[in-house]
């Protein structure tokens, strides 16, 4: 989407992409201010981000920002975009307007939480992975270093879990570890780890 903005930070106009994107028409766009039709927001802390635009007419350069910003459109619904805006000068060189240009990367930015999400968890039990419970592990060391306190290492292992496995079968082993799981992260608070290191192997991270 392309949006063109006077110096006063009101909407002059924009493409039929930006169009669609935002969810507003150009007759209805037209001279409102771009935080109006615009709205963005911190993907992570949930709160509003500064008018783009903005930042480009003070600064008198191109801003440029990454996919960590979500646009609330009109009807409600959220796009992760990416985006950038870049002043417009005057034959004097004086800064009279922006152009800004964004990007729908709602698809990308979830498939790259999907792959993130798969690289730190277990596919069975949706459990933390061995790899991300020994980074986690690292940091809780580190901060009980440095913090001087006493966090909890718990190891779980299952008694005669082979027994399972070899008289119903590994479906139902399978299942079994589902149920445990979802048993076990009951009992947990927001702040612990549960992962499954492998196997019928688990391990707890309880923060104090």
């Amino acid at each position: 989407g392309v949006i063109t903005i006077d110096a006063a930070g009101r909407v002059e106009s924009f493409n039929p992409i930006a169009a669609q994107l935002l969810g507003w028409s150009h007759a209805e766009a037209q001279g409102l201010s771009l935080t109006e039709i615009f709205p963005i927001i911190d993907e992570t802390t949930r709160e509003r981000v500064e008018d783009p635009v903005q930042s480009c007419l003070r600064l008198g350069r191109t801003t440029a920002f990454g996919s960590h910003v979500v646009l609330l459109r009109r009807d409600g619904k959220e796009l992760v975009i990416d985006h950038s805006a870049t002043p417009i000068h005057d034959r004097d060189g004086r800064v009279v307007g922006a152009v800004m240009t964004f990007r729908d990367v709602t698809a990308q930015h979830r498939l790259a939480q999907q792959l993130t999400y798969q690289a730190t968890h277990d596919a069975l039990t949706g459990l933390v992975n061995r790899q991300e419970f020994e980074r986690r592990l690292g940091l809780m060391l580190k901060h009980a270093k440095e913090q001087h306190l006493q966090h909890v290492l718990c190891y779980l292992d299952l008694d005669q879990f082979k027994v399972v496995n070899d008289t119903c079968g590994h479906s139902a082993g399978d299942e079994l570890l589902r149920q445990l799981s979802a048993l076990l992260k009951t009992r947990m608070r927001e702040r612990d780890t549960l992962a499954r290191l492998g196997g019928d192997e688990f391990a707890v991270l309880l923060e104090t």
